[in-house]
């Protein structure tokens, strides 16, 4: 039988944030001002230790599909065993499904480490350092991945936040810059690239793809708060993730496109023995009314 992991919380005049170290590094909620940023884990979740219903996990050493599990790199060809029950390719990586350790905590921030070794998911070793932040209206990620294989090897990183989506019409707003976007295939991988559509109101809006050439900013508006996104030089890419139906969608900065080892671009950072691969995020908060986006739009 599960147990709901061991939280950790952060905590100023702004943010009320929640940690869960030992379920995939994830954070289980985010509010502010006493408004949900991102999207809260449901109780019944969290005690079946349900890392895809947290608000945010992080994506590492790669994100999104590497296709049916297969790829070459070097002169040699790997197959990783698929990690999620019902889906035919390896996805997101390993830390979002391994327990990380605490390095040091505090009212304002936690420091988590993950020191993988060789197996099924994943065949080069590697240490990735994640911290999670708050000062003042701001709420930062932090991602360090060092390669500790004694081979050259592929890397990426990223996070997969999920935001609440008020369904009532044009209450959500979604503004960013892309250069493209990649098309799927009936297997949900890019098979092509497209000129990206023009997000704005997320309540009729149905997407699942990755956005190649993000000018690493972008923002989310609510009847209630704007949360500014700006993320590092690595995060070249994001997912925008919006099911039908659903009062949520998904925002991922991440480095590489989905299935970059098998051909699509841009490609995962490469990393020699001992060298390090950074990225980060800030969501800047403040606040907002219906009048104002109103203006704006």
């Amino acid at each position: 039988m599960s147990s709901a992991p061991e939280l950790f919380s952060l905590g100023n005049d702004a943010w009320q944030v929640r940690v869960a170290p030992s379920l995939g590094g994830a954070i289980v909620d985010a509010r502010w001002r006493g408004r949900d940023v991102l999207r809260p884990t449901p109780v019944a979740e969290l005690e079946a230790r349900n890392v895809r219903k947290t608000a945010c996990y992080p994506l590492v050493p790669f994100s999104n599909r590497i296709a049916f599990g297969v790829f070459r790199f070097g002169d040699s060809r790997y197959t990783l065993a698929k990690n999620l029950a019902g889906m035919s390719h390896a996805i997101h990586g390993v830390g979002f499904q391994r327990a990380w350790s605490v390095r040091e905590s505090s009212a304002n921030a936690i420091d988590m480490r993950l020191a993988h070794t060789p197996d099924e998911n994943w065949p080069f070793a590697f240490e990735a350092q994640q911290r999670v932040a708050i000062d003042g209206d701001q709420l930062t990620l932090h991602m360090r991945v060092i390669n500790t294989d004694s081979r050259t090897a592929p890397c990426g990183v990223g996070w997969h936040p999920f935001f609440p989506l008020d369904t009532s019409e044009g209450a959500t707003r979604l503004q960013s810059e892309f250069a493209s976007m990649l098309v799927s295939d009936a297997n949900d991988l890019p098979c092509a690239s497209t000129k990206p559509p023009q997000f704005s109101a997320l309540d009729e809006t149905v997407v699942d793809n990755c956005f190649t050439g993000w000018s690493r900013s972008a923002h989310i508006d609510t009847p209630h708060h704007r949360i500014a996104i700006e993320a590092s030089d690595a995060l070249r890419c994001a997912v925008v993730f919006r099911p039908t139906g659903q009062p949520f969608f998904a925002f991922e900065p991440v480095s590489h496109a989905n299935n970059a080892l098998n051909g699509n671009e841009p490609p995962m950072h490469v990393l020699s023995h001992g060298e390090a691969l950074e990225a980060s995020v800030a969501m800047s908060m403040q606040t907002l009314n219906t009048e104002s986006l109103r203006s704006e739009s």
